[in-house]
């Protein structure tokens, strides 16, 4: 009997939607990791780092920092840890993955304080070394994932592209570095997905997402997997699809457990399709209670002030903590304008 242990299957972590969810877990994979900078991405990485021995660094550490607050804590999306291929193949390569399903013109800063705090991280646990010869830092690359329904300038993500004026002279002072990109988007010829055949089920899976065309060909999808050996990491891949796929669409649950026992054949395959349809149930409880303390808080709003704003009502639809809109609804009741509110909503 398959144990309810599958992470696709645990709630989603407050703040998170599914599609983003989706997407960690996707680059938590170190082989499908890997296959999205070998062939979605600038191949000069390829080229030059070590992709085949990908290891799994810690997502969340704390830092420790001279305040009376105490250490900090730092969360990161998905890290790794390799090497150059070079002659020696000694110098570490370090792997900060970031996921986006929306254009963020942020996301070097947001990448680069990361990285940094990592890296200091590093250099304190080592003892805060001052010879280079007896501590080396690895090179720091900041990957982000993009598959969304717009379109990614990539030549924005550069960090000195944030700031508007810098003085030619300056340039040399104001650090640069840039976010190495693996946009998927770039991908929609499903017949000619590079990679492995789950890294090319899970990268159409989050295009057809936005192309509106998962429902129907969610089957077809899932009839790449006939290549491979069905694996307990396989398995794992085919559940979060499944997962996403079920908790963003109207595929219904029949399809979805035809579709897994196609592919997961016998007992393991029934069991699977039985503990998905319950993790999607589940989610859309919490997606519906959710929507429902939303649409509470609009009603205050509205009660009070006459109106709501459009960029006010957007910002309290797109939030997925549940706790965060209870806190929104005394806000209102304590706030004397709308511009007090929006205060506490930024």
């Amino acid at each position: 009997m398959i144990e309810n242990n599958f992470e696709f299957l645990q709630p989603v972590t407050k703040g998170h939607n599914p599609h983003d969810y989706f997407g960690r877990k996707i680059i938590g994979d170190p082989l499908i990791a890997a296959d999205l900078l070998r062939h979605y991405s600038d191949p000069v990485v390829a080229e030059h780092v070590d992709l085949d021995h990908l290891k799994a660094e810690p997502t969340q550490f704390f830092v420790p920092t001279p305040t009376i607050t105490g250490p900090k804590e730092v969360r990161l999306d998905v890290p790794y840890i390799t090497r150059l291929r070079d002659e020696t193949g000694k110098s570490e390569v370090l792997l900060i993955y970031e996921h986006k399903s929306k254009p963020n013109l942020h996301v070097p800063l947001q990448l680069g304080v990361q990285t940094m705090v990592s890296l200091y991280k590093r250099w304190t646990d080592a003892g805060r070394p001052i010879s280079r010869k007896k501590f080396k830092l690895p090179i720091p690359l900041m990957v982000m994932v993009y598959c969304g329904a717009e379109d990614l300038d990539e030549d924005l993500l550069y960090f000195q592209e944030m700031f508007e004026d810098i003085p030619e002279p300056f340039k040399l002072l104001v650090p640069q570095f840039g976010v190495v990109v693996s946009n998927l988007r770039r991908f929609n010829n499903y017949e000619h997905l590079p990679g492995r055949p789950e890294t090319q089920a899970t990268v159409e899976t989050m295009n057809r997402f936005f192309d509106g065309t998962l429902a129907e060909q969610f089957p077809v999808m899932l009839d790449r997997f006939d290549a491979v050996t069905i694996d307990d990491r396989i398995m794992d891949i085919v559940g979060d699809i499944s997962w996403f796929s079920g908790c963003v669409t109207d595929i219904g649950p029949e399809r979805i457990a035809k579709a897994i026992t196609n592919v997961i054949k016998g007992k393991k395959g029934i069991e699977m399709a039985e503990l998905i349809q319950k993790g999607i149930y589940q989610q859309g409880v919490e997606i519906g209670e959710t929507k429902g303390k939303a649409d509470i808080v609009l009603t205050l709003l509205r009660n009070k002030f006459n109106e709501v704003p459009q960029k006010i009502e957007t910002t309290i639809r797109t939030m997925a903590d549940p706790t965060a809109l209870e806190s929104l609804a005394i806000h209102v009741m304590h706030s004397p304008s709308l511009e007090e509110f929006g205060k506490a909503l930024n």
